[in-house]
């Protein structure tokens, strides 16, 4: 077993040797914390500490298993010249872009800080991780592409508190946007950004608005 300590309230866990490497979150305070290898000279159980295999179901540091894209096809960090938007079955979830205000939460009243309003973050759902790809040009910042991924369906949102680039993380496939997300992108370009930046955006707005619902993305062509 690898005795596990919590970064933020320093609660104890016991986690078996499997799960080293991968990310569960504390039952205590519900920050994330990743198990570490065990060193070469083996771990044991801690007294007192909660053992996965015996917790009750409630009591679990849960987190999703799942295949992550290889490295090279997942960015290290949010392209600063870029935006980014996250989208639940139908709406919009939450936005970034490089302005210093971090990870923000939509509701119905308007945009919320992440950081600031970290309780509000879905433990769980079925989130879109949607990249749009900014350029400048000698015109000015043009749209130049788009890209989605899929997040895992657990915690993967309890990330938008702890830093701009934590989402990456929670990245487990290419994604797919279905007909309501791809009108909910579209309308977010349309409100985020002046007209001039999007309209010579062919490609893009083709993809927002046809019925391909299997593709990840386009980008449009390189000039010259």
């Amino acid at each position: 077993m690898i005795r596990v300590t919590c970064p933020r309230c320093a609660s104890k866990l016991n986690a078996k040797d499997a799960l080293a490497g991968q990310t569960r979150k504390c039952p205590k305070c519900g920050a994330m914390v990743l198990i570490p290898e065990p060193d070469q000279s083996g771990t044991t159980a801690g007294e007192g500490a909660i053992a996965l295999a015996e917790a009750a179901p409630d009591q679990h540091v849960h987190g999703a298993i799942e295949k992550k894209l290889p490295a090279k096809e997942l960015p290290e960090r949010l392209g600063r010249q870029n935006r980014y938007l996250i989208c639940d079955k139908s709406k919009l979830v939450a936005a970034w872009e490089n302005n210093g205000h971090g990870w923000m939460l939509k509701t119905n009243f308007g945009f919320i800080s992440a950081t600031r309003n970290y309780d509000q973050l879905p433990a769980q759902g079925n989130f879109k991780l949607v990249e749009l790809q900014l350029k400048m040009t000698d015109e000015g910042l043009r749209l130049a592409g788009i890209r989605t991924y899929q997040l895992a369906r657990r915690w993967a949102l309890t990330n938008l508190d702890k830093g701009d680039d934590k989402i990456l993380s929670a990245v487990t496939d290419s994604g797919f946007l279905n007909k309501e997300q791809k009108s909910v992108v579209q309308k977010a370009i349309k409100e985020q950004f002046m007209r001039h930046v999007w309209e010579g955006a062919a490609n893009v707005l083709d993809y927002l608005t046809n019925g391909d619902y299997h593709s990840p993305g386009v980008e449009e062509p390189i000039a010259g």
